[in-house]
């Protein structure tokens, strides 16, 4: 589990340059953070979610912004659950960038910035598509200006089991809410509909409060699944 130790506030002693990825979902983003309270979100084409597009991307838009790549002093990036393709693209570039940069990096569970862009509220569940019929699925508990924090760990359920279990009165958030909202019961809750799909600049905050990894090429995806490919090949062989 994630561990995030500080109030959500901005630091008076230290200056720190984030450059966040988020590329779990088909149109991902990249966020500026500094301690001077600058942010720029800046939302990614669907077509420059590549690997191949993804670095100029990154270069131009930190050129607009007069942020030398050299001056970045921590990269962060999603780490999952999501798009085993999207993933795979945010962590090779993060992992490109800060090799080649010297600079430190960090992942970031995928729902815990979802969770980070609730509004106030005690408790929030977040859930994002898994596939074949389930969902992700973390419940949090929220106080004002704090970190999220997590009550569980990350599981995977069937997704009408999900939406039969969940409390009164539970507020939900997630992308996969397009796709389920329309099934759930008129006791749970809907968090505002801007604020399903991860961005990079919650990304960003949480890296703020986060350990770095003591090397860039230690950064890995978490899919918490195994691909339908290879869960297809487990059957054939049992």
């Amino acid at each position: 589990m994630q561990n995030y130790q500080f109030p959500l506030i901005n630091s008076e002693t230290d200056t720190l340059r984030i450059l966040a990825i988020e590329t779990t979902q088909r149109q991902g983003s990249i966020a500026l953070l500094d301690d001077e309270s600058i942010e720029f979100h800046h939302t990614l084409p669907a077509d420059k979610r590549s690997a191949a597009s993804l670095a100029p991307e990154i270069k131009a838009v930190c050129a607009r912004h007069q942020w030398p790549l050299s001056s970045i002093d921590l990269i962060a990036v999603t780490t999952g659950p999501g798009s085993f393709t999207g993933l795979r693209v945010g962590i090779v570039t993060a992992k490109t960038l800060g090799y080649a940069l010297d600079t430190p990096v960090v992942g970031i569970n995928t729902l815990d910035a979802i969770a980070l862009q609730a509004k106030s509220s005690e408790s929030v569940e977040v859930v994002m598509d898994a596939q074949r019929n389930s969902v992700f699925r973390r419940r949090y508990t929220i106080q004002e200006g704090q970190i999220p924090t997590p009550i569980d760990e990350v599981t995977i359920i069937d997704d009408q089991q999900w939406v039969e279990e969940l409390p009164d009165a539970m507020k939900v958030s997630g992308p996969v809410l397009a796709k389920l909202k329309d099934h759930l019961p008129e006791h749970v809750k809907l968090e505002d509909k801007s604020q399903w799909a991860p961005k990079a600049i919650s990304v960003a905050k949480l890296a703020r409060q986060s350990k770095p990894l003591d090397s860039p090429l230690e950064l890995m995806p978490d899919y918490f699944r195994k691909s339908a490919a290879e869960e297809k090949h487990e059957e054939s062989n049992t």
